[in-house]
């Protein structure tokens, strides 16, 4: 029978090292926390000692609730753990320290001795961890250890190793409670979702965008997503497959986000005769970069979020890169610009984008011209966006851009 686990701690790593701001990162942290439990039974949300716990109602939704703090960024592990009230515990040392006899520690002892008789599989042998944050109990972190490890030992008959152990029991001695777990599940680390500001997220769609809107949400950024589609309305694009992709990012988000739909007819019928197919490619993404930059204003976002990564395709060489938009006035954060594709590919496994990202599907960059250009000048770029009224397009395509809400 599984142990009744009402409590989960969780820990975080990057907020620590923050100065004076420190407590405005764990405020946004615990809300987003509230955000993404919303519906669970949580009882309430604790910041003590350099932890956070999380009070369930019902023990029995601890696995479920512990999958969703995974997700939150800002945490690093997360852990349902056995509470142990100090003061039966205090009470029980302070007679067996009088009375001169070894310390018995029941209650932690036999919570100890559960976890492992239920969680220890086919271990060989066992240790016990154990750290003091209230330094005033009445025993030091080794001796609880031997204390606690003696029993399980005596109980199990499971053979003791300092290093390198096959199964660990984790004993964490706080001023309310002594919390026992046995396992603790690594989390993204990171940033609060929020704390970083708003940006909006080229999304097409393959495999790079997704993997660069996860990159950023984990430094703190909530992203609006834009996507451009094919088709004279967004009821004859086929879009179920971006949907789909920004549903699998707002799982990490603790409110829904914003998916915003725009056309790109407005600019093929401008670019038509104007522009050459040697730059149809670089103009298309100037369009897509300038389009984004006007609708993140609106939009309170205060960068472009790309997947672009250096040499990657002809309209990524770093000539390309630069001569795009040299005009836009908001930073164009580019997380993947370093990595290869199978860096890449391995963090859209990570995210869980993967399947849906290599789903059969034709965005709009798919049908430019095959022979871009490998070194535009941004002059070249300017003065074909004049011939074509290329802000024309962009302020038309916007008109009629749709926004959708996806949680």
């Amino acid at each position: 029978m599984a142990l009744a686990t009402p409590i989960i701690a969780a820990t975080y790593a990057e907020i620590a090292l923050k100065g004076k701001n420190r407590n405005v990162f764990m405020r946004k942290l615990i809300n987003n926390i509230r955000a993404m439990l919303k519906g669970e039974p949580v009882r309430t949300v604790k910041h003590v000692e350099s932890r956070l716990l999380v009070y369930l109602d019902d023990a029995a939704a601890a696995p479920r609730v512990a999958g969703k703090l995974q997700r939150v960024f800002g945490l690093q592990w997360v852990s349902p753990v056995v509470p142990i009230a100090r003061e039966a515990v205090d009470r029980e040392l302070a007679q067996d320290l009088a009375a001169g006899r070894e310390p018995r520690l029941s209650a932690v002892c036999e919570a100890a001795y559960r976890l492992a008789e239920q969680d220890r599989g086919d271990a060989a042998h066992f240790k016990v961890a154990t750290r003091r944050s209230d330094r005033a109990f009445g025993l030091k972190s080794p001796e609880i250890s031997m204390a606690v490890g003696r029993a399980v030992h005596e109980r199990l008959g499971l053979p003791g190793r300092m290093t390198d152990p096959d199964f660990l029991i984790n004993v964490l001695v706080l001023k309310e409670h002594i919390l026992v777990f046995t396992g603790k599940e690594k989390a993204f680390g990171g940033l609060p979702a929020g704390s970083s500001g708003r940006a909006m997220v080229l999304l097409s769609g393959g495999i790079d965008s997704p993997v660069a809107a996860w990159l950023m949400m984990r430094r703190g950024i909530r992203p609006d997503f834009i996507h451009f589609y094919s088709g004279r309305n967004v009821q004859e694009a086929d879009v179920a497959k971006i949907e789909e992709l920004a549903r699998i990012l707002a799982r990490f988000s603790p409110k829904p986000l914003n998916l915003h739909l725009v056309p790109v007819v407005p600019f093929e019928m401008r670019s038509i005769g104007v522009v050459p197919d040697s730059h149809d490619m670089v103009m298309f993404r100037r369009f897509m970069f300038m389009s984004a930059a006007k609708l993140a204003r609106r939009q309170s976002c205060r960068a472009l979020i790309s997947g672009d990564s250096l040499g990657q395709v002809a309209s990524q060489t770093i000539h390309n890169l630069g001569a795009i938009a040299p005009d836009l006035h908001l930073p164009v954060l580019r997380p993947l610009i370093g990595m290869d594709k199978m860096e890449i590919t391995a963090w859209s496994k990570v995210i869980g984008a993967f399947p849906t990202s290599i789903l059969p599907y034709r965005d709009c960059c798919s049908i430019r011209s095959p022979k871009p250009v490998l070194t535009a000048r941004a002059q070249d770029l300017l003065r074909l966006s004049g011939e074509m009224d290329l802000k024309g397009a962009v302020n038309e395509a916007l008109e009629t851009a749709v926004c959708r809400v996806v949680d």
